[in-house]
């Protein structure tokens, strides 16, 4: 059985019950062995990173020691497989690198509330999305409604990430989901899932789901050869 290692931790955020949420879906996905780790860092370290096949992280803020960093930058680079969730997005200001292996950087948010992610079936991340089934046919469209109620970050991001979903905010679209590489490793970043009830719902669990089929695929992440602009 593959291995994820789920890590949560840092401040702020209920990363104790927003990683037994994710590691109580996660046992349901048939041929994975899952562990969660709590304020752990150290487990980012060469020879204990590499026993885990992927790697799900929830993290605020904190530092990386340069070990830490130099595991996590290298492991996924040698086609490793990192999902990171919400506030992975606002860990580790002080290091840019982890700002470019993720892809994108915390900016702020507006008030916890309800709004509506659109989803792109047609990327190939979704094609592991299992359908939420809405209230009308959506079936002519390349896209999939869901209203949330969560926190929605607005984020930076590198223009070359492949946007996979998407909520609108003060006149301008926001990702909710993306995916990139790093080296001959994948990415997969989800921006939902600030507490537990925004973790434990079907919405969240079959994009966490699609998040780790599609980094455990063979197939490739769409590359954008742009020039790297915030």
């Amino acid at each position: 059985m593959k291995k994820i290692l789920i890590m949560g931790g840092g401040e702020f955020h209920d990363y104790n019950g927003c990683c037994e949420v994710m590691a109580r879906q996660l046992r349901a996905l048939p041929g994975y062995e899952v562990e969660v780790s709590i304020n752990e860092l150290d487990r980012l370290k060469r020879g204990i990173i590499d026993r885990y096949d992927i790697i799900v992280f929830y993290w605020t803020k904190d530092h990386l020691t340069e070990e830490q960093k130099q595991g996590l930058l290298s492991w996924c680079a040698e086609k490793g497989k990192f999902v990171a969730v919400h506030c992975a997005a606002t860990a580790f200001r002080d290091c840019p690198e982890y700002e470019a292996l993720l892809g994108g950087r915390f900016r702020k948010h507006p008030p916890y509330r309800e709004y509506f992610v659109s989803v792109k079936t047609g990327h190939p991340a979704m094609k592991y999305f299992e359908t939420v089934t809405p209230p009308d046919d959506w079936s002519n469209w390349s896209v999939h409604e869901c209203k949330v109620r969560d926190e929605q970050f607005l984020i930076r991001y590198d223009s070359r990430v492949s946007i996979a979903a998407e909520a609108a905010f003060n006149g301008r679209l926001w990702p909710v989901v993306w995916t990139k590489k790093w080296g001959d490793g994948k990415i997969y970043y989800l921006a939902l899932g600030h507490d537990v009830p925004a973790c434990d719902n079907d919405f969240f669990r079959h994009l966490l789901f699609a998040g780790i089929r599609w980094v455990d695929s063979d197939e490739p992440e769409p590359v954008d050869d742009s020039p790297f602009i915030f």
